[in-house]
């Protein structure tokens, strides 16, 4: 971490200790999924015939060995997007897959037939636009990770997002009851982690839910009764959204310690104060 000349203005008195960026690998996982896209565009454009001629050769069934090359380049790609939707709770995936589908589809029916391409160029135009799907993933994943900046003043925790259209949230120190570290395996290799600001109002908070039901119902001739019951526990844990806490960063431990002596500070008079 170095110090960096805040893009916000400070308040009398108060000065910028620390300044911090999520590390070069917070976000691998993202990084690895966009690079899974186009490394999958780069195999399937150079073996294409070599995939199709194995999978027609293995499968009994007639329809998937005719149509070999579409379900494991359809496969290929359904099978992740649906992970990542589903672990990182994000539809915008679901949508990639949907284009990602379309495209290809439009280039069969559409594209191919219009300029009179050949099967084997067909399959070269939809893993062209996996690579460039994928690669402009690499570089919109690099662009929302430098987006995130976080300064630990004297005074607060500002934390910055973007870079046409900025988000910008202020934490007091005076308004955090708890600081939590988070450092994960690879961040414990190359030291990062998350320090998450726990205030009263919930920042840094998010919560998990179990949902249990039970129904039952009966009825002759279509008419009957029913019941249903149903329970719910939940409980607060603290959630790494990147504009509310300070997010894989570079030596957390050092941030942990600055704001928990700006927040010692506070219970204390200042010398000369």
């Amino acid at each position: 971490m170095s110090s960096a000349r805040p893009p916000f203005s400070l308040l009398d008195g108060e000065e910028v200790i620390l300044y911090a960026r999520p590390h070069p690998f917070s976000m691998l996982g993202l990084m690895a999924f966009w690079l899974y896209i186009a490394v999958l565009g780069v195999v399937f454009f150079l073996f294409y015939p070599e995939i199709t001629a194995a999978i027609k050769d293995k499968v009994k069934f007639d329809f998937i060995a005719n149509h070999a090359y579409g379900v494991i380049w359809t496969v290929s790609i359904l099978l992740p997007l649906l992970i990542m939707a589903i672990f990182r709770i994000n539809f915008g995936y679901v949508i990639v897959l949907l284009l990602l589908l379309a495209g290809r589809f439009l280039i069969w029916w559409k594209v191919r037939e219009a300029l009179g391409f050949s099967e084997d160029a067909h399959s070269h135009l939809e893993n062209v636009m996996l690579l460039a799907v994928g690669l402009v993933g690499v570089v919109g994943v690099e662009i929302f990770r430098r987006g995130h900046r976080y300064y630990l003043t004297t005074h607060r925790i500002v934390a910055r997002f973007g870079a046409l259209k900025i988000t910008e949230r202020s934490t007091l120190y005076s308004k955090i009851d708890d600081l939590m570290l988070q450092k994960g395996m690879l961040g414990k290799i190359f030291n990062f982690g998350t320090v998450i600001p726990i205030t009263s109002t919930g920042l840094g908070m998010g919560q998990d839910m179990a949902i249990a039901g039970a129904a039952a119902g009966g009825g002759k001739g279509g008419a009957g009764a029913g019941f249903f019951a149903a329970g719910a526990k939940g409980k607060n844990v603290p959630r790494e959204l990147s504009i509310y806490v300070l997010y894989r960063i570079k030596n957390p431990e050092r941030a942990r310690d600055v704001a928990l002596e700006e927040m010692s500070a506070r219970e204390r008079p200042r010398a000369g104060g």
